[in-house]
């Protein structure tokens, strides 16, 4: 038996080097599109359920801009090792195996071997350490971040001040330029409203989510003006009216809170709730009850956005306050609570039909 031709063997062993080498620059681009398309929220959750490579993961999505100049690093030091290494190595394997066409006619060999091996190259190079990896980590983005977290950060601890300084000196050629490091912008609310429709067109979350995200977007745009109850159609308690009137007017209206006035809306002396007046009836039978149980007035103004007045609402304790002019002290109507809840999730309806 012949021994193995050594020359053969060296360059099928430079061939596995090549196909080594288009594996190795799919990592990298398969990690590069992959962190960029991870969601760190899923990272946070996966960390929460003890999946050891999130807690890396999140590190690497926490430091883009580092973590992507590696693996530009890293793609740009396999593609130029792959066209010193690959082209000739499938060369030299076409010159082994027809050896006798190289003697016969040396020059039109060398071209179209030549040829072949860069097409081949190429091809290996574009198909797979190209396209597949980048198909790969966009559709699962997720699994390729966990599974390259480790070795690429690896890497990046390794090369990190040929990155450091790489960086440093890309800026700086900006910089004389007249340009400027970019930084990466938050989602503006139109691009959060595409996301929202995206998410709702692939069934990620249903219609009255998506309606209740939406309207989220459009609630700080409102003022107390745009969703108060005007001054007309406020329900109130009066002084000037008898118990019974009274009593009258909390049954049929069957709110839990009323403004109580004395001599119409803009004498407002407080704000009686219910429960605080029912627990007083069986020892006073007249309007002092009231008076008894109301509780402070708060003002707001009219351009007040709808976000503060939900701020104020729970600092203050209270569900109704009253919307005033401040310039004429005029009072224009009533925000409470559930006006600003029926801005997010629609009109409220009670067990009474109101």
């Amino acid at each position: 038996m012949e021994p193995p031709n050594p020359t053969l063997t060296i360059t099928i062993l430079y061939i596995l080097l090549s196909l080594f080498l288009v594996a190795l620059n799919g990592f990298f681009v398969a990690a590069e599109f992959a962190i960029v398309k991870v969601r760190r929220t899923r990272l946070k959750e996966l960390e929460g359920q003890g999946v050891a490579a999130a807690r890396v993961s999140i590190l690497m999505v926490d430091e883009l801009d580092e973590y992507l100049s590696a693996t530009q690093l890293g793609i740009t030091l396999v593609s130029l090792a792959l066209g010193w290494v690959g082209e000739e190595s499938f060369y030299n394997f076409f010159a082994i195996l027809f050896s006798e066409q190289v003697k016969n006619n040396p020059a039109q060999f060398h071209g179209v071997a030549l040829g072949i091996s860069f097409f081949i190259i190429t091809l290996l190079h574009v198909v797979l350490g190209e396209l597949v990896p980048k198909s790969m980590a966009i559709q699962r983005a997720e699994q390729v971040t966990l599974a390259i977290s480790r070795p690429l950060r690896l890497f990046y601890w390794v090369f990190k001040p040929l990155i450091v300084g790489f960086s440093m000196l890309a800026n700086y050629i900006l910089k004389v330029f007249g340009f400027h490091k970019a930084e990466e912008d938050a989602l503006s609310e139109e691009e959060l409203k595409m996301v929202l429709q995206d998410s709702h067109d692939e069934g990620v979350i249903s219609q009255s989510e998506a309606e209740i995200i939406h309207q989220a977007f459009e609630f700080s745009d409102k003022k107390a003006s745009d969703i108060m109850i005007p001054e007309h159609q406020v329900q109130c308690l009066s002084l000037d009216l008898t118990i019974d009137e009274n009593i009258e007017i909390a049954q049929n209206r069957m709110y839990t809170r009323f403004p109580l006035v004395r001599g119409g809306f803009q004498n407002i002396l407080g704000i009686v709730h219910m429960k605080d007046a029912l627990m007083k009836f069986p020892k006073s039978q007249s309007n002092e009850v009231f008076e008894q149980t109301a509780r402070p007035v708060l003002f707001i103004d009219p351009n007040m956005r709808e976000d503060k007045i939900m701020r104020l609402l729970n600092e203050k304790r209270t569900h109704l306050v009253v919307v005033r002019d401040p310039k004429t002290l005029e009072n224009l109507g009533i925000v409470t609570l559930e006006d600003i809840l029926e801005q997010l999730v629609g009109e409220i309806v009670d067990e009474h039909g109101n």
